[in-house]
């Protein structure tokens, strides 16, 4: 059986400000700082319950960086689409001047 060995807390907020702040997962912060996944979630909710009146919460941090990444595919796909439509177009205009 291991021994339980407190976290320093300088090294808790530099986790906590990593995927707060900077956006990394707390799958890659519990594998890069040799937390478990459960220890970050709960000082995430822990933080989350302190701060509730100040702060999005953790949920919201997280749908909102979701929605971000899916509106960004939209735009990619709506960019692509309208390039792909212009150069249809150019195709289309220089085979219709053509003279057959």
């Amino acid at each position: 059986m291991s021994k339980w060995n407190p976290i320093d807390k300088d090294l808790k907020q530099k986790i906590l400000n990593s995927i707060n702040l900077d956006g990394l997962s707390v799958t890659k912060a519990s594998q890069e700082y040799w937390v478990t996944t459960k220890t970050i979630y709960n000082w995430l909710n822990k933080s989350i319950t302190q701060n509730s009146s100040e702060k999005a919460t953790y949920a919201e941090l997280s749908r909102l960086r979701k929605d971000k990444d899916d509106l960004l595919l939209i735009i990619w796909r709506l960019t692509k689409e309208l390039k792909d439509t212009k150069k249809s177009q150019k195709i289309w205009n220089w085979i219709s001047k053509k003279d057959y």
